[in-house]
């Protein structure tokens, strides 16, 4: 039937080391080309579209026992509506359920990402292109937890130009996530909140010790195989 080779296809491609630079590439648009006008109606709907097409696809993919898969199929679907609810009704709780399932999902992602790069077989540019993909990942994951605490707590941090629509807010916490994570620390957005604090001393611990540690990980791996494979 074309609907068991399509979902076969699908397995075929997210097992392979060629996915893992799809990601990327997908983490890559997603992050600055389509979340920075999410306050957009069109920018709203091909976050939606984009962020469900992911979470089906990896659901198939996804290599773990049958209980696993579940969990990954029921979180998928609850996000999935979750998403698409958001873009009727945004009201506060249904943004926070949000946040929180996208933390589980990208939590999960980094997860069998991480699985991927390190299975057995030459360390692959697809495999450097999947740490990459990775490291931003966690950078979305970081970005979620500020948008949660804002959501909780209006005053956890301070930024200029305040506007009334939440959703346009996330944008904002992108960008602080990721000169977080790199140290740049420009200081337009300050943390406040307690929580929003120990989250940014957490995230820049992470952007510094994340690469040294992937890149000697990776190094060594590839000087082992090589070494058994002549052996």
């Amino acid at each position: 039937m074309p609907f068991n080779k399509l979902i076969q296809k699908n397995k075929e491609f997210w097992t392979r080391d060629r996915s893992l630079s799809a990601l990327l590439v997908y983490v890559i648009v997603n992050t600055f080309l389509v979340i920075p006008f999410v306050h957009f109606r069109a920018g709203e709907i091909s976050y939606s579209v984009i962020y469900s097409l992911i979470l089906v696809s990896g659901v198939f993919a996804f290599g773990a026992g049958l209980h696993a898969k579940l969990a990954i199929l029921l979180l998928a679907i609850v996000s999935f509506i979750v998403r698409w609810m958001l873009l009727i009704h945004p009201v506060a709780p249904v943004r926070i359920a949000d946040d929180i399932l996208s933390i589980t999902f990208y939590a999960c992602l980094i997860a069998f990402v991480t699985w991927h790069i390190f299975r057995e077989g030459d360390i692959t540019f697809h495999r450097i292109q999947g740490a990459i993909a990775v490291y931003m990942i966690i950078g979305l994951i970081f970005s979620k937890a500020y948008h949660l605490i804002f959501l909780l707590d209006p005053n956890a941090f301070t930024m200029p130009t305040l506007q009334e629509d939440a959703e346009s807010f996330y944008s904002r916490f992108i960008y602080f996530s990721y000169v977080t994570m790199t140290t740049l620390g420009y200081g337009d957005i300050i943390a406040v909140n307690l929580g929003a604090k120990s989250l940014v001393m957490i995230e820049g611990l992470i952007g510094q010790l994340f690469p040294a540690i992937m890149i000697t990980r990776l190094v060594t791996l590839e000087l082992e195989y090589r070494k058994n494979r002549k052996g």
